[in-house]
C-alpha cells in the first residue's frame, strides 16, 4: 500500500460531496498529546463565504474536522 505524507497532499484541491470545489488544502491541526489529526486547514475558494459553512475557522482558514473526510486520493473529498 502506498503511503502519503503530509507534505504530498498540503495544497491538494479539497471538494465537497458533491464534486464542487471548497478550496486547498494549507495545513493540519494535530492533538499533540495523541499524534492524531484532528482538522484539515482549508484555503477557501474565492467567492465562499466561510462564515455560511458548518465549520469554525482559525487564522483565515477553514478547520474542516477530519471525520468529514470521506476520502484522500488526487483530491480531498469531503463527505458532505
Amino acid at each position: 500500500m502506498k503511503t502519503t505524507f503530509g507534505q504530498e497532499i498540503l495544497t491538494r484541491k479539497v471538494v465537497d460531496a458533491a464534486g464542487d470545489t471548497l478550496g486547498h488544502l494549507a495545513d493540519f491541526s494535530i492533538d499533540v498529546d495523541t499524534g492524531n489529526i484532528v482538522s484539515l486547514l482549508v484555503v477557501t475558494e474565492s467567492g465562499i463565504d466561510p462564515n455560511e459553512l458548518p465549520w469554525p475557522t482559525s487564522d483565515g482558514l477553514l478547520a474542516v474536522p477530519v471525520e468529514e473526510v470521506a476520502s484522500v486520493g488526487t483530491v480531498v473529498e469531503l463527505s458532505r
